[in-house]
C-alpha cells in the first residue's frame, strides 16, 4: 500500500518495525515506546526539512490546483491539490 499511495497520490507513508511480533501483547507496548521514544520523536522532526511550500497564481496569489512539482535528479514529479 505505500508504494502505490506515493506513486499514485503522492502520500508518503512509513511502517517503522521494531520486532520480529506481528501484534505484541498490549502490555509490551510501553516497553517498546520507551526503548524506541527519543528516535521516534526526533524522526518525527524530520518533516521539517526537504523541499516543502505554496505553489501560487502570481497575478493573484491563489493556489494553483494540478500544478505538477518536479525536483532534479528525481524521477517522481507530484502535484498540488485544490
Amino acid at each position: 500500500m505505500q508504494d502505490w499511495n506515493y506513486l499514485n497520490t503522492n502520500c508518503f507513508e512509513v511502517t517503522i518495525e521494531l520486532g520480529c511480533v506481528k501484534y505484541p501483547r498490549a502490555e509490551e507496548l510501553p516497553k517498546y515506546w520507551e526503548q524506541n521514544r527519543r528516535s521516534l520523536l526526533q524522526f518525527m522532526k524530520q518533516v521539517h526539512r526537504g523541499v516543502w511550500g505554496f505553489v501560487l497564481d502570481a497575478a493573484e496569489g491563489r493556489g494553483v490546483p494540478n500544478a505538477t512539482i518536479s525536483v532534479a535528479d528525481i524521477n517522481h514529479p507530484v502535484s498540488t491539490s485544490r
